[in-house]
This record gives C-alpha cells, sequence and structure tokens, in this order.
C-alpha cells in the first residue's frame, strides 16, 4: 500500500478572510472554488441538505495543498486551540527566512505564542502562529 498526503481542509467562519490570508499574505494561487451540494456530500458529511463551497488553495508543486470550506447551511462556533489541543492541531508551512513571516504576522495583527526558537535538529528556526480564525500555523526556516 502507498500513501500520500493529499491536502489539509479548514473549516472557515468567513472565506474571503481565510482566503485573502492564505492567499494573499502567505502566497499560496487560488487553483480552484466550487460548490458542493446534493446526496454525495450528504452522504459524505452525514448532514442533511449541504451547502459547501471550496477554495483550494496551493503551489506549483502542491496545488491542493489547502482546502477552505465554508459550510453555508451548517456553520459551527470557532472553538479556539491552542498548540497543546487535543485532535488536529496546526498547518505546517516550510519557509527559506521567518522574518518576512514575522513582519507579515505583525502586519495583519496576529499573534504568536512566542517568538521563533532556534531548533536543535533539522531547521534553523520554529515558530507558532495564529491564522484569523485562531487555528495554529507552524513556521519552519530551511537550514542555510
Amino acid at each position: 500500500m502507498t500513501l500520500t498526503v493529499g491536502h489539509i481542509g479548514v473549516v472557515v467562519s468567513s472565506l474571503s478572510r481565510m482566503r485573502r490570508f492564505y492567499g494573499d499574505v502567505l502566497g499560496l494561487r487560488e487553483m480552484r472554488r466550487i460548490v458542493r451540494r446534493g446526496p454525495h456530500i450528504d452522504g459524505l458529511t452525514g448532514l442533511t441538505d449541504v451547502e459547501l463551497e471550496i477554495v483550494i488553495l496551493g503551489t506549483e508543486e502542491h496545488p491542493n495543498a489547502v482546502e477552505l470550506l465554508k459550510y453555508h447551511r451548517h456553520p459551527s462556533a470557532i472553538i479556539p486551540r491552542g498548540p497543546s489541543g487535543h485532535g488536529m492541531n496546526h498547518i505546517h508551512f516550510i519557509v527559506d527566512d521567518l522574518t518576512p513571516i514575522l513582519a507579515m504576522l505583525e502586519g495583519e495583527n496576529l499573534e504568536c505564542w512566542g517568538p521563533p526558537q532556534e531548533w536543535p535538529d533539522n531547521w534553523s528556526r520554529v515558530l507558532y502562529a495564529k491564522d484569523p480564525e485562531e487555528n495554529v500555523i507552524e513556521f519552519t526556516e530551511r537550514l542555510a
């Protein structure tokens, strides 16, 4: 059996705000935008009368990296989590330099859990931050 990671799905409250952050601010490209409804999506989710708007963002190497999922008929409350929260808890991005990421986060008034940490193996510096809906994002800087 071969296993490959496909994408990360993030259920969002504001599709436009999260699209702007992951697309315009972080630089992922919008690859596709679709709306799903019908028996196949109802059956998949176990819900009824689902209307799901999806924005797929990625890069040339990973065109389906992040799916932003907006449930129009079944919204749920935002549950803030920190780095130690139970379950799926962060999205990981690898960058060449954390300096512009720090400036971007500051410019967007987004919080970090602490300053970048020098990492003992494999990476140069590591940072945990929040996206506009308080999902945890990890940025790791490649070794030079």
